[in-house]
C-alpha cells in the first residue's frame, strides 16, 4: 500500500504525469456525484410509488410530495456548492 502511495505522489510531482492524476481525481469526481444523483432519483421514485400505494390523499398530497422532494434535492445540490 505503501509503494502504491509512493508512486502517486512521484507522479504528482512530475509535470508530465500531472495532468493524468487531475483528471483521475475529476472523474472520480463525477463518479460520485453521478451516484449521488442516482440515488436521489431512486429516493424520489420510490417516495412515488408509496404516495400511490396511499393514494388516500389524492393529487394535492402527490403534488405536496413532489415539491418538497424537489425542494429536498435544491436545498442538497445548494449545500454542495458551500
Amino acid at each position: 500500500m505503501s509503494r502504491i502511495i509512493e508512486r502517486i505522489k512521484m507522479l504528482i510531482k512530475d509535470i508530465k504525469a500531472s495532468p493524468l492524476v487531475e483528471e483521475g481525481m475529476l472523474i472520480g469526481l463525477s463518479l460520485i456525484t453521478l451516484t449521488m444523483l442516482l440515488s436521489m432519483v431512486t429516493g424520489i421514485f420510490g417516495g412515488l410509488k408509496g404516495l400511490f400505494g396511499h393514494a388516500q390523499g389524492g393529487a394535492d398530497s402527490l403534488f405536496n410530495e413532489i415539491a418538497q422532494q424537489l425542494d429536498k434535492i435544491w436545498q442538497y445540490i445548494v449545500n454542495l456548492f458551500k
